[in-house]
This record gives C-alpha cells, structure tokens and sequence, in this order.
C-alpha cells in the first residue's frame, strides 16, 4: 500500500460531530458522567463531562488507526449555558500528536464571533441564541422529567470542531421497550439517540455501527485496556468497486473520459461540464470529462481570495513561503504558479495521516499531513499570491477502491484548474468524484456517502 494512496480521514470528524460527550443525568449532586465510545463493537475510546453552575466541561479521548499507525486525539470544549440551555461562549482544542487547534466563539446581538489565532469570522444567528456540545440532551432530558411530550424540536447548532452553524432537528420515532427514541439530524448525518422514561440519557447510535454507552468510569477504562481489536479508519471506510471491470491505476493519467454508475446514496452533484450526473432506476450515471473547462461558477471569485479561520493566507508567514515559490517559478502566469506551489507542497511535505483540524500555519510549521494538510496549505499560498482557489473533496480511485480524498482547483483567469498537490498531479486525473468544495464546514457533507455509496466503472476511455 502506498502512503500516498489515500492521505484522508474526513471520517474523523464523524466522531466529533454525531458523538459529542453527553449530559450530567439523574440527581443534582452528580457532578460527571462517562461513556464509551464504541466502532463496529470494538472500544475506541471516551468522553466524560463534569457541570460546574453555567460552566460545561466536556472531553473526549481516542485512539484510532490510520494507515496502519495508531493515533491518539483529545478534545476538549468548555461552554458557558444560558438557562436554556444556549451558549454563551465556547472555547474548544483539538490536540494529536503534539498539534493543537483552538476555536473560541461568543455570542453577540444577532451574530456568532468565531476565533482562531489572530483570524476571526461571523455567523448570523437572527434567533439571538445558539447551541452546542450536548445541550440537546440537555434539552431532552428536561423536558422528559417535566412529563412533556416532545415531537419535533429544530434549534441553531453550532459544531466548533466543523465550524459548522446548521439546524439541528430532533424527532420522536417511537417507544422501544422502556426507552425513548429520536433521531438527532445535524448537516444532513443521523444519528438516535435513546432515553428511559425518567429522562436518563442511554445511548447514541450512528452511521457505520459508531455507538457510545453511559457508562461507570471504572468501567470504562477497564474495556479500554482490554480493547484489542485494531480497526484502520481509512481502510473500513473504503469504496471497492463493483464489478469486474476497473482500469490498472497506472493507467490514470491517459483516461479522457470516464463513466460510472453511484448508488446507494440521495445525490451526486453535477459540477459541469467535467462532471454531469443523471439518476436513473438502477442509481446515478456519472460522466467525467477531463478535457471540459470548468467556467466561473457565478460565485464571487474575491471569496476565493480572503483568508480564512484555517486557511490562513494573510499571514507573514504564508506570504513569505509564497515570495519564495513564485521568486523561483519558471513562469510567473497563474497556471505557473499553481504548479509551482502544488510541487514545492508535494515535495516538501511528509505524507502521512494526521488526525487534526488542519490549519494551513500548523501545516506550514509541521511540515507533514494527508491530503488535507496538503490542499488547505496550497490553498493558503495560492490565495497569497492573489490566484482564487479552493478545496475541492470528494472520492479518488486506486487499485480496484475508491478513497474519500482531497484536492485542489484554482481561477487562473479563464477556467477553473484541478490539481493533486498530494498525490503531485498536475493536472489532476479524472477518477475521482467530486462531492463538494469549501472549507472545513462543507467537508462535513462527506459523511452522508460514507458506509452508503456503491461504485461501478461501465467505461472508460
């Protein structure tokens, strides 16, 4: 297996988003709850959260595999809670193997302002309140011990770990033995959740057999020391093609065309003329063209030249490694640029999977990564030298499976350019399928394919 071969774990995030630690449950005088998080039967890890007045701590450990190398990644999130149960303000860290992210948020009349190291940003919050970490269960429970009968509840939900601001609707689907069970929904992923009849908050269930258990603490830890199973995140959320006909992926970079048949799954976007997509009984047909130029798509090009919270491409430091690479390209025109940046980001980058929110500085300084790493740091030196760009994710194939991967396409003026800086294709091949582009708040809509979508090659050429 090649390192290079598939560098991405949008997977990840799964964890973060369906599994936040859950809430205090039962008397007033307990002050922390546990839980065991659970992959395919097999304990991964855990979250604990202590209620100190307004104040929620909330922490989640795990150890997880990725390429055959066992990772360790912490979060933490502290929350100030209203009486009901909103925030106001957050502050929240992701820390594997030494790096360490942090994201703060406030609530301000009508906004949410979100920080990362010296950038900032806005999220509209027109409702005046917003939530987050477990205040659903919070929620929940409350209304359970009142005697209230809950049917449908839609509340603004921000994630920090996806710097996602979305509706998060909750459902009652129906009484199972002595528990209650809703399904929880936030940026298109499901999950449920299941409660007794006094309010006690049991378990969650998600996509691809993710379960977390309340749990003693004691017990907890002793499962976790007896875990043995080893489940590699990028392998068990793989893709092999169907069928028996696939092309050699030594052939990639000669194939012009290529069609194929996804199912399993609501939708696949068209993103025309390089990728048009049309349902039929059997799933949807996809046809990519390597040749066809990908226009401007109508959308501000000036937002695909601002820094951003992890995209940081206004710092000294961005813009210094961006003097340096265009100083030393062949050409100065866009289209020079870009590869010059996508080949000094190939070669002066170690490939290997880091479980983190990828932050193009902390890329820069570590000098490692996946394919995250790699596409959010070209971004940022691209965005420095004033040429549009933006992260484009979605499925890469190689050796009979397809990978959830991503890449990189630029505005050199005239059309939109796909390029590999992880792979250090220029341009990009087409097997691959494109799901979305954006920043670290559109990955999340990968998950909706993951353990779902079926992939078959009907031709190619």
């Amino acid at each position: 297996m090649k390192t290079k071969r598939n560098l991405f774990r949008y997977i990840f995030l799964l964890f973060l988003t369906t599994f936040p630690s859950h809430h205090i449950s039962g008397s007033t005088n307990q002050k922390e709850i546990w839980q065991k998080i659970l992959i395919k039967d097999s304990i991964i890890g855990y979250s604990v959260v202590r209620k100190k007045g307004e104040l929620v701590e909330e922490r989640i450990n795990m150890k997880l595999k990725a390429m055959g190398v066992q990772r360790e990644v912490k979060t933490y999130l502290n929350w100030i809670s209203k009486e009901d149960y909103s925030f106001r303000e957050l502050h929240f860290e992701m820390e594997s193997e030494g790096n360490k992210i942090s994201i703060s948020a406030k609530v301000a009349p009508g906004k949410l302002k979100i920080s990362s190291g010296k950038n900032s940003d806005e999220i509209p919050i027109p409702q005046g309140n917003v939530w987050t970490g477990s205040s659903f269960i919070f929620i929940i429970e409350n209304l359970i011990s009142k005697g209230e009968k809950i049917i449908n509840i839609s509340i603004p939900y921000f994630d920090p770990s996806v710097l996602r601001k979305d509706e998060m609707t909750i459902n009652f689907e129906r009484e199972w033995g002595n528990l209650l069970v809703f399904r929880k929904t936030f940026a298109g992923i499901s999950s449920f959740i299941y409660f007794d009849k006094t309010g006690k908050f049991i378990k969650e269930e998600g996509p691809m057999g993710i379960v977390s258990y309340t749990s003693e603490k004691d017990e907890v830890l002793k499962a976790l020391e007896k875990s043995k199973k080893d489940i590699d995140i990028i392998f068990s959320t793989s893709v092999a093609v169907e069928g028996n006909l696939f092309p050699e992926s030594s052939m990639r970079n000669r194939i012009k065309r290529v069609l194929l048949l996804v199912s399993g799954v609501k939708e696949i976007p068209s993103f025309p003329p390089r990728q048009i997509s049309k349902e039929t009984k059997e799933g949807f047909l996809v046809e990519i063209l390597k040749d066809a130029k990908l226009k401007d798509d109508g959308n501000e090009i000036s937002k695909y030249l601002s820094s951003e919270l992890l995209i940081e491409s206004d710092s000294p430091e961005i813009k210094k490694i961006a003097m340096q690479i265009k100083s030393s390209a062949d050409g100065k025109n866009p289209k020079d640029l870009m590869k010059a940046v996508s080949d000094w980001v190939y070669k002066n980058l170690e490939k290997t999977s880091v479980l983190s929110m990828p932050s193009a500085l902390q890329v820069l300084k570590d000098k490692k990564g996946d394919c995250n790493e790699h596409s959010v740091l070209t971004v940022a030196i691209l965005r420095a030298l004033n040429i549009p760009s933006r992260v484009v994710f979605g499925l890469i194939y190689d050796s009979r499976k397809f990978y959830y991967h991503a890449w990189v396409e630029a505005f050199d003026g005239k059309e939109w350019i796909e390029f590999d800086p992880t792979w250090g294709l220029f341009p990009a091949d087409i097997l691959r399928v494109r799901i979305g582009t954006g920043n670290v708040s559109e990955w999340v809509k990968v998950l909706e394919y993951v353990g779902k979508v079926r992939i078959k090659f009907i031709k190619w050429e």
